[in-house]
C-alpha cells in the first residue's frame, strides 16, 4: 500500500465528481444555448458549478469573468483532491496548480508592460489563495518589470525571470511567458520524482504526451505566425516530452515549409492532428486526443491515473464551456459552433 496515496478515497471521491461532468447529452443541449446569460444560468444549476457561479448576477458576467469561474473551479478541484495526498504525491498534484499562478503572474506582467491600471486586476486572478503565492498585493503595486521580478525573490520564479529585465517590452513579455511554462512543466517532472515506479511512469507518460502535443502546437504556430529564427523556436519547446525526443523537436523547428512541418508531426505523434489547410481546430485536435487519452487510464484504481485523468478532463470540460460562450458571442449557428468542441464530436 503507498502510504502517501489513499488511492480509494480518492478514486470513490472522484466517481461522485465525475457524475457532475457535462453528459453529451447534456452538451446537445449546451449548444443549443443562444446566450452566455443562459450558459450561466446553467451552470447556475449544476451542482459542480452553482457555488462559484450564484456569487453573482448574470447581467453582471460577461463572457471575461465566466472564464475567471471556470478556472477558479478547476483550482478547487485540485485544492479539493490534496486532502487525499501527503508527502510526495501531494507536492505532485499541488505543481498543477503552478499553471493557474502562472497565469496571474502573466496577467500580471502584461498590464505593467503596458502602464495598465491594477486597482481591479484581483478580479481577474485565479490561482490557489491556499497553496499559491502569498505576496500578489505587493506585486500588484509594482510600477515596473525590474520591481516585479525582485518581488519575486525566494519563489521559484525568481530565478527563471531574473535576468529578462533589460530585454525590450515586447520581446520580453513573450521570453517570461515561455519561460515560465517551461518552468511549469520542468516542476512537473521533477515532482514526479517521488512518486512509486508505477505512478512516475504513468504521471511522465500522461504529461509528456500533453507537452508532445503542445510542442507541435507551438512550432507550428511560431513558424506561421511568429518572426522569430528557428533556433529561438527550438529553444522555447518544452522538453520532457514523452514520444518527441530533442532530434524530433529539431526535425520540426528546421522543417523546410509548412507541409514537411505537418507530416513530420503527424509521423512523430502517429495522430493525425492537422485537418485540412486550416489550422483553426489545432486546439480541440489535442484536446480530443487528451479525453480519450483520459478515457482509457481513468478506471486504474491502483494508481494516480484516474486523479490525472480527472484534471484533464475537467480542463476539457473547462475548455470546451469557454469555446461555447465564444461561439455564442459570434453568434455560430450550432452546426458550426459543434465543430469547436470536444464533447459534440
Amino acid at each position: 500500500m503507498n502510504p502517501f496515496a489513499a488511492y480509494r478515497a480518492i478514486n470513490a471521491k472522484l466517481h461522485a465528481r465525475k457524475t457532475n461532468l457535462l453528459s453529451n447529452k447534456e452538451w446537445e443541449k449546451v449548444v443549443e444555448l443562444k446566450s452566455v446569460s443562459q450558459v450561466i444560468d446553467f451552470l447556475k444549476k449544476r451542482e459542480s458549478y452553482k457555488n462559484l457561479v450564484s456569487q453573482y448576477k448574470v447581467e453582471e458576467l460577461h463572457r471575461s469573468e465566466l472564464e475567471v469561474i471556470l478556472d477558479r473551479y478547476i483550482v478547487k478541484e485540485i485544492e479539493s483532491m490534496l486532502h487525499y495526498f501527503s508527502g510526495s504525491y501531494k507536492e505532485f498534484f499541488k505543481a498543477f496548480l503552478m499553471e493557474y499562478e502562472i497565469n496571474d503572474l502573466q496577467l500580471l506582467l502584461r498590464s505593467i508592460s503596458r502602464n495598465e491600471n491594477l486597482d481591479e486586476i484581483e478580479r481577474f486572478f485565479v490561482h490557489s489563495e491556499k497553496y499559491g503565492l502569498s505576496i500578489y498585493h505587493k506585486l500588484s503595486s509594482c510600477k515596473n518589470i525590474t520591481q516585479f521580478i525582485e518581488a519575486l525573490k525566494g519563489t521559484a520564479y525568481y530565478e527563471t525571470l531574473k535576468t529578462m529585465a533589460q530585454e525590450d517590452v515586447i520581446k520580453r513579455e513573450f521570453h517570461m511567458e515561455m519561460k515560465l511554462y517551461i518552468l511549469f512543466y520542468k516542476t512537473l517532472m521533477e515532482k514526479s520524482e517521488g512518486l512509486s515506479l508505477t505512478d512516475k511512469k504513468i504521471a511522465q507518460q500522461v504529461i509528456g504526451t500533453k507537452i508532445d502535443f503542445m510542442n507541435v502546437q507551438w512550432i507550428y504556430r511560431a513558424t506561421k505566425y511568429y518572426d522569430i529564427s528557428q533556433e529561438e523556436i527550438l529553444i522555447y519547446s518544452l522538453p520532457f516530452g514523452y514520444k518527441m525526443s530533442y532530434r524530433k523537436l529539431k526535425d520540426l523547428s528546421y522543417a523546410k515549409n509548412l507541409e514537411e512541418l505537418k507530416k513530420l508531426s503527424e509521423k512523430y505523434l502517429r495522430y493525425a492532428v492537422f485537418e485540412g489547410e486550416k489550422d483553426t481546430f489545432l486546439d480541440r485536435a489535442i484536446d480530443k486526443y487528451m479525453y480519450e487519452y483520459a478515457a482509457k487510464i481513468s478506471n486504474d484504481k491502483e494508481s494516480i491515473a484516474t486523479s490525472l485523468a480527472y484534471i484533464y478532463t475537467l480542463y476539457i470540460e473547462v475548455q470546451d464551456l469557454i469555446a461555447l460562450t465564444e461561439g455564442i458571442r459570434y453568434t455560430l449557428p450550432e452546426n458550426e459552433l459543434k465543430k469547436y468542441l470536444v464533447h459534440t464530436i
